[in-house]
């Protein structure tokens, strides 16, 4: 694991460390971390340590435990069914309104792609490029806020998300499903955008949850 300095303004790079190190699966699921711990695993003191906690927590990632630590939360069924609502009630009209823009990045999206396929036999890097892919078109809807908030979303469930690849849906697939929702964005059309990363997202819920007729069902109590 990286080591960072032991400052104080080192909390947000922490941060993004420990939940980088969450999303790989180097920090396991459902295990106890004290700040002593944590600290001694990155380098840092346990000041930024519990800094960077406290964002976790807020980001439902840990749930902190008085005078004990913090624990590293596993992904319900629950947990899959409410963040898969909530990317599908936000990310197509978002990605509609980046198919309008006069100056989306397609650069930028194009080099993420280019490296989901660089990194289709590694894991971790498959899906930085995955979320940064997503990433992108979220900040060229234009809000900024929900570009967080998507974020955010994917983090509470990655783990799951890298688990399930090697299983069930291979590389390949998850690339050309993203190459639609890019092709589409390219195109101008918001519907056809809105309705690529629909669909998109539709068979990421499938592969992720456990029963997906009972997730399609919840699903359709919100359209």
């Amino acid at each position: 694991m990286e080591r960072l300095a032991d400052q104080p303004s080192k909390a947000d790079q922490l941060t993004v460390a420990v939940r980088d190190a969450i999303r790989s699966g180097e920090l396991t699921p459902d295990r106890l971390y004290s700040a002593q711990e944590l600290g001694e695993l990155f380098g840092v003191s346990r000041t930024p340590v519990r800094e960077a906690l406290l964002k976790l927590a807020n980001a439902g990632l840990v749930r902190i435990e008085r005078n004990r630590g913090a624990r590293v939360l596993h992904s319900t069924e629950a947990d899959i069914t409410e963040v898969s609502t909530l990317r599908l009630l936000l990310e197509p009209a978002a990605t509609g309104r980046a198919a309008a823009n006069p100056d989306f990045p397609f650069d930028e999206l194009t080099a993420t792609l280019d490296r989901m396929r660089a990194h289709a036999d590694e894991p971790d890097g498959f899906f930085r490029a995955d979320c940064d892919f997503h990433d992108v078109i979220m900040r060229a809807g234009g809000n900024q806020r929900l570009a967080g908030i998507v974020l955010s979303l994917r983090d509470a469930i990655a783990l799951q998300g890298r688990r399930s690849m090697p299983n069930v849906r291979g590389a390949t697939q998850i690339i050309a499903e993203h190459r639609a929702v890019a092709d589409a964005v390219a195109s101008g059309d918001r519907n056809r955008a809105s309705a690529a990363m629909r669909e998109h997202l539709l068979s990421t819920a499938d592969v992720l949850s456990e029963d997906s007729a009972a997730w399609r069902q919840e699903w359709q109590r919100w359209v």
